[in-house]
């Protein structure tokens, strides 16, 4: 397996990991947790810290609840901040993160995942449109899918919008 790869699915599992164990933990009732959309790799782009934090900063205040555990992660995957509920719901919470996700120019960065035992809970149950790709607004998917369009131009926009959150 190519060095790469297997760094980033360790990486990935270290915060399946982080996961599991918040949501292991008495009375919890969903993890979010709050990543970049950072094509190719590295996973690191300037300015990534802060947007996590930014973003995190946002989510609390528009959520109104507040968390019982929370996990900073900088690892081969990027920055990451893991938030464990104990209380208020998975689908409210989910709505919270598609409107931090669209509120904003920069937003479509965010990669914003509410995650309960079952797993994580999907836009698209709640009614929502799938993610739309940075560049062109097709479906994220679709273009991801297709290779719509080259990882240098992808990068280059993240790192436009990373630019939007340090001028803000």
């Amino acid at each position: 397996m190519d060095g790469n790869l297997s760094e980033l699915l360790a990486a990935r599992e270290e915060r399946a990991l982080v996961q599991r164990v918040f949501l292991g933990a008495a009375g919890a009732s969903f993890v979010v947790q709050i990543s970049l959309n950072i094509p190719g790799l590295p996973k690191r782009l300037k300015g990534d810290e802060q947007a996590v934090i930014r973003a995190r900063e946002i989510f609390l205040s528009e959520y109104k609840v507040l968390p019982s555990a929370e996990a900073r992660m900088v690892n081969f995957a990027g920055v990451s901040s893991v938030i464990l509920f104990a209380g208020g719901g998975a689908a409210s919470a989910k709505r919270t993160a598609v409107a931090v996700e669209d509120g904003a120019e920069w937003g479509r960065i965010l990669d914003i995942d509410v995650i309960t035992g079952a797993g994580p809970v999907p836009r698209t149950s709640l009614g929502f449109s799938g993610r739309k790709c940075m560049l062109c607004g097709e479906t994220a998917k679709i273009c991801a899918r297709e290779r719509g369009h080259p990882v240098a131009t992808l990068r280059e926009e993240a790192s436009r919008l990373l630019r939007l959150v340090r001028s803000g």
